[in-house]
């Protein structure tokens, strides 16, 4: 395997609205449709689109929604036999409500299988395979254990934040739970929530000072409109805009943009500044249809480009 990972999986049921409701207030659903999510799963599925070879470790329950996941990694040549199904159990899905404008909010519904998920349940031998370990440290014990196996076995690692610390938190994870993880990863790419509320400053060059003292790999930060900022484990700062377009929908542009990051710098072996403008193109890309799954093949993210 080229990349294998363990974090948040999901279904979405994705609803578009005229507007975003306020308090008491209300809108008119325009369309509803069931897609598979989940950040983590998101990720390695953008990977397998550009053509890494992928698998993926979690728990699901044995219901309906728990099938359609280990379905929809099938289906996308992700190998799914390190997944475990919890019996009677709860899958993790989330309802995505979005306007006309791609800006939405989200409603998670955690289920109880997802963090059911132990340590001795994780397949290391798969890990102790793969060139790369993926996660965003969800759950907290069985990602903290696959990462202490991936760089015991010179295994590269990337960890990806995907959510705040208030957020982790209520999934039993603490930030000094992310601090110390942080001595096993090779590339930390947080959200800005998560990476000014870990650091305790807006300051860019301030937050990679703060982490420095715990990660010596590449930090990675996502600015959304903004665009990506980076620093090597010299601390050269390389900048990246982000690309003009008109933006249908912005869910999943965080995980096209990781995981194409990830195929290209720790994969292809691309320099830092080439693959955050690769992961740039494939984010855009994503923002262009609906859904965290409108993620593009090597030759769309080129045509794309090209465009």
């Amino acid at each position: 395997m080229d990349v294998y990972g363990l974090g948040t999986l999901a279904m979405d049921v994705l609803i578009q609205v005229d507007t975003l409701p306020g308090e008491d207030s209300f809108c008119i659903v325009k369309s509803s449709e069931r897609q598979p999510g989940g950040s983590g799963t998101n990720v390695i599925v953008q990977l397998a689109r550009l053509g890494a070879k992928c698998g993926f470790i979690g728990a699901v329950g044995d219901d309906d929604i728990g099938k359609d996941v280990l379905e929809s990694l099938a289906k996308e040549q992700v190998d799914n036999q390190s997944m475990v199904v919890k019996p009677g159990m709860t899958t993790l899905h989330t309802d995505i409500v979005i306007d006309s404008e791609g800006r939405k909010f989200i409603m998670l519904n955690m289920g109880n299988a997802f963090g059911d998920l132990k340590p001795e349940e994780v397949n290391t031998e798969v890990i102790s395979q793969a060139k790369v370990f993926y996660t965003d440290l969800l759950p907290g014990a069985a990602a903290m254990h696959g990462l202490k196996y991936a760089k015991e076995h010179d295994v590269m690692t990337a960890f990806n934040m995907q959510v705040g610390l208030s957020t982790l938190g209520g999934l039993g994870v603490t930030a000094k739970d992310v601090l110390d993880s942080l001595a096993y990863v090779d590339v930390f790419a947080p959200c800005q929530e998560g990476l000014y509320e870990l650091t305790g400053t807006r300051d860019l060059d301030e937050c990679a000072k703060f982490l420095r003292k715990y990660c010596k790999g590449v930090l990675l930060f996502t600015l959304g409109k903004k665009g990506s900022v980076a620093y090597d484990p010299e601390d050269h700062k390389y900048e990246v805009p982000s690309c003009e377009i008109q933006a249908v929908d912005t869910t999943g542009a965080g995980d096209s943009y990781m995981g194409s990051f990830v195929y290209q710098f720790c994969l292809k072996h691309s320099n830092l500044e080439d693959s955050m403008k690769f992961a740039t193109r494939c984010a855009a890309y994503t923002c262009t249809g609906i859904g965290a799954r409108f993620t593009p093949t090597l030759q769309q993210v080129s045509e794309f480009q090209a465009e």
